[in-house]
């Protein structure tokens, strides 16, 4: 069976993901750069209200992007079921400041039949270091994805 989630999503490739229904994910302005059925890869420039009151990015906006991210690694999935986030762990290690960029990589660990494990690391595209790592769980719902 086709996954067209995942097939919608490779369509953005190389540009700003215009196609989220949220209107969080288009404020985020993230660009695609890989799309696998268990990973994806965005590309996030960090613009002035995007950080604290010190320049930096902001962390709760950092945790934004990598739920944002899981949110999209999950959808392509291809499940008919929605799994929300029950819970987010999130260990920060280094600042990236405006006009600097992220990478957001996520990665599916764990599908199991009621939770989903989903891993995410952020980087500084500018400096290679490591700004952030995460885990999250997902729990299955009742409510029924939408084709």
């Amino acid at each position: 069976m086709e996954n067209k989630r995942l097939q919608f999503l490779q369509s953005f490739i190389g540009k700003h993901f215009t196609g989220s229904p949220s209107p969080f994910a288009h404020w985020l302005n993230g660009k695609v750069i890989s799309v696998e059925e268990k990973a994806v890869k965005f590309e996030f420039e960090i613009r002035k209200e995007m950080t604290n009151p010190v320049g930096m990015l902001h962390g709760g906006v950092t945790a934004g992007m990598i739920d944002d991210c899981i949110g999209v690694n999950f959808m392509v999935l291809g499940l008919e079921k929605f799994y929300p986030t029950i819970n987010l762990y999130i260990d920060y290690f280094n600042p990236v400041f405006e006009n600097q960029t992220v990478i957001v990589t996520t990665k599916l660990e764990k599908l199991g039949k009621t939770i989903i494990n989903i891993k995410a690391e952020v980087t500084n595209k500018n400096t290679s270091k490591i700004v952030a790592q995460a885990s999250a769980n997902l729990a299955i719902s009742d409510v029924k994805i939408p084709n």
